[in-house]
């Protein structure tokens, strides 16, 4: 019998059978029945019986932790016992883990209003979106569960950029932070299954796009740097003039950037409606460009990065300074508009090119 043991302090199955039967209740036709049986081969199987007597059937899997790393093993183990729809069910299921868990065919479901099913016959397709963050963890748990951070990002970013294989201590060195950060940041990326370590330890392969994402969990464009509404009434074309003019460092991120990276001929998903500068002194580019900040109607953000690494990692591209694809892929995932579109194009373009950015 495939059940976990049930520790102290962690949600019995027949908690998740009653919670799991009521948001069905909730979120089905009220016609429908929905009931829970035992199965011998998972925690329980929930079956719904349409008005016109077809049935949906599914079992599930309870987890009292779920992490990326895992779902190989149970979609592989899943594959020898069931041929039917899979729910894994558990307190949290985080993102990284949900986005793993579609790739492979099998639902979720967690207390924090989470849940995904997916059935052929009958057709039965449900898709809730609850919290991205956990309940309280266990204090005793000392693993590192975020990417805040300029350390942590110096790692991410140097992951998307360097050759590899690496260890520990190179990384270290190579992204200028303490051999401990390197340590933690690289046990983290192995749970949430964004990279492969070697038997020493040393970094393999790493899922580029996955990497980002994840990061972007904990990163954002406008929560992570310090930036303002600023408007320049001439358009968006003056103030680039005006940067190719700078003598101060500046990077320029986002659509431009998106654009800038985009192969000849490729026409972007989205015309360039705001610009995105980090700039080493916001107050003097603005002074220089005739900018002005303003509640409405903005054409830019400008501001200071979280971190200076952005200036070091820079790209010049017809005579402007851009930020790395990595950081620009992050501003968009996060960024305002239609900049998440934007980013996606972006993907498409690396991975054509570099296939560490496919997945």
């Amino acid at each position: 019998m495939t059940r976990n043991s049930t520790q102290r302090g962690t949600v019995p199955p027949h908690q998740f059978a009653e919670a799991l039967v009521s948001v069905l209740r909730a979120t089905l036709p009220n016609s429908w029945l929905v009931t829970t049986e035992p199965d011998s081969r998972h925690d329980f199987t929930v079956r719904g019986v349409a008005p016109d007597g077809t049935t949906a059937v599914f079992a599930v899997q309870v987890k009292s932790r779920i992490e990326p790393r895992d779902v190989s093993r149970i979609a592989a183990a899943a594959r020898d016992r069931h041929s039917g729809a899979l729910v894994v069910a558990s307190p949290f299921v985080s993102p990284m883990t949900r986005r793993r868990l579609a790739e492979e065919g099998i639902g979720w479901f967690d207390l924090m209003g989470n849940l995904r099913l997916m059935i052929d016959r009958p057709s039965v397709f449900i898709d809730r979106q609850g919290a991205d963050r956990g309940p309280e963890r266990d204090p005793a748990d000392r693993r590192l569960k975020s990417l805040r951070g300029t350390g942590s990002a110096r790692v991410v970013l140097d992951l998307c950029a360097e050759a590899l294989p690496i260890g520990v201590r190179e990384l270290a060195e190579r992204a200028e932070v303490g051999a401990a950060t390197s340590a933690r940041v690289l046990e983290l990326l192995a749970r949430e299954a964004v990279l492969d370590r070697g038997a020493q330890g040393q970094v393999t392969a790493v899922r580029k796009q996955a990497l980002i994402r994840r990061w972007t969990q904990d990163y954002g464009l406008t929560r992570s740097n310090a930036l303002s509404s600023v408007i320049d009434p001439r358009g968006l074309g003056t103030v680039l003039e005006k940067l190719r003019e700078s003598r101060q460092r500046y990077v320029i991120t986002g659509s431009a950037a998106a654009h800038a990276y985009l192969p000849s001929g490729v026409v972007p998903v989205a015309p360039l409606m705001t610009l995105v500068v980090y700039a080493e002194n916001p107050a003097v580019l603005m002074r220089a460009a005739n900018l002005r900040e303003t509640s409405r109607g903005a054409n830019m953000l400008l501001g200071s990065p979280f971190d200076d690494l952005v200036y070091a990692r820079s790209r010049t591209v017809d005579g402007l300074t851009y930020a790395d694809p990595a950081q620009v892929v992050a501003d968009l995932l996060t960024g305002p508009g239609r900049a998440p579109e934007e980013a996606e194009q972006l993907l498409a373009t690396l991975a054509a090119e570099d296939a560490g950015w496919a997945a």
